[in-house]
């Protein structure tokens, strides 16, 4: 586990034209100023609950991994680390997803992200059993991301249904699509509007298939399915641990359908579902069993059924790649942001990653356990990998 027998603390002077900085670690007694510039540059309705849940409570470290920049001792700056356990196929490792970065408007360019982000590179570069860092990266953290050596995995594709077409044009934001124009709403109205039109296929009502609908998360079901078939690519581990913490986010409301054939668990998706500004979005937060099989995917088709109808008031229901299959995500109206219309509007989410191995000591360090972490195909992820939802 991350920060065990940690006592060491850390703490350096960094200067930028006529302004000289404290870098160091988060300490107790931060949490009100780090949440002020959060809630300030990042989201103003970020709380202690999420704090408490995100870094606090995380079950894989001891210590608070949150890199923080003072001048004339007021926080003006933040970065932070999402700990993690990462299944490589053949063995389980420690990871890191790097997250929650901000500086207060009057103290950008004056590379404070750059330096609290080296600093905790380098700072997990120096533990024993940390290989790879990951990310999601907006644009404007990508750029910097790229100077300090990260590698482009991918565009990470996303699948949209647009239900309330509505919401999007009038709503000043929507969630996920919240930095498109509202004449680029227009246009996902139109798409919208043409999946509707289309039959959508009626899957025959199986007498021995039955979804069950949670609001708490059925941990130990969820890890059973998880084990029932792991796949061999890199992906977070989902034993129950993981499950008892990673949907404690209090800014999403998590439920889980489990999809049974003769009254045994096959499939199950947690969903997440969240208002923004007023829009709901849902999202197909996590799919177990993470590989696909006959029997798997007539039941998911169940749980996919049972989800659309549960959530018809939602504005955007939002599914991962990669996990349900393209055929069944466009027979039920979702839409590739990377197709038109969505790729005319929509902001890329890109996945990034970083080696923190050294080149001369352990060889080709962008390869582990025979998997070279910089090729898409050897990474199964769901919006579970991501530290946002």
């Amino acid at each position: 586990m991350y920060g065990r027998d940690r006592v060491d603390s850390l703490e350096r002077q960094y200067a930028s034209g006529d302004r000289e900085y404290t870098i160091r670690q988060y300490r107790e007694g931060d949490r009100d100023d780090l949440l002020a510039v959060y809630q300030e540059v990042l989201d103003p309705t970020l709380s202690s609950d999420w704090f408490a849940w995100k870094y606090e409570t995380n079950p894989y470290t001891e210590e608070i991994p949150v890199y923080v920049a003072e001048f004339d001792g007021e926080l003006v700056g933040a970065v932070g680390f999402w700990v993690l356990e990462l299944h490589t196929g053949s063995r389980q490792i420690p990871a890191v997803q790097s997250c929650d970065g901000a500086v207060r408007p009057e103290h950008r360019r004056e590379g404070l992200f750059t330096e609290l982000f080296r600093i905790g590179l380098d700072r997990f570069a120096a533990d024993d059993g940390f290989e790879i860092v990951f990310d999601f990266p907006n644009q404007l953290s990508k750029a910097t991301f790229e100077k300090y050596g990260w590698q482009l995995v991918e565009r990470q594709e996303t699948y949209f249904r647009v239900q309330q077409p509505d919401a999007m044009v009038d709503g000043e934001s929507v969630g996920p699509l919240s930095a498109l124009a509202r004449g680029g709403a227009r246009v996902l109205s139109r798409g919208y509007l043409a999946a509707k039109s289309r039959q959508r296929p009626s899957v025959a009502d199986h007498p021995k298939i039955d979804v069950d609908r949670s609001a708490t998360i059925p941990s130990q079901t969820l890890a059973a399915l998880y084990r029932h078939d792991v796949p061999d690519k890199l992906h977070l581990v989902r034993d129950e641990t993981f499950y008892e913490w990673r949907f404690g986010n209090p800014h999403w409301e998590y439920t889980t359908y489990v999809g049974r054939y003769d009254g045994s668990p096959v499939a199950a998706i947690t969903t997440g579902t969240k208002v923004d500004d007023g829009t709901t979005i849902t999202h197909l937060t996590d799919i177990v069993p993470l590989v696909s099989s006959r029997p798997r995917t007539a039941v998911l088709v169940s749980v996919l059924e049972a989800i659309l109808e549960a959530n018809e008031e939602a504005a955007l229901v939002v599914a991962p790649s990669g996990v349900i299959s393209e055929s069944i995500l466009s027979a039920y109206g979702f839409r590739s942001d990377q197709t038109v219309p969505l790729s005319l509007v929509s902001t890329p989410t890109i996945h990034g990653v970083y080696a923190l191995t050294d080149d001369e000591a352990d060889g080709d360090r962008w390869v582990v356990d025979g998997k070279r972490v910089t090729d898409p195909e050897v990474w199964q992820t769901t919006f579970s990998e991501y530290d946002t939802g």
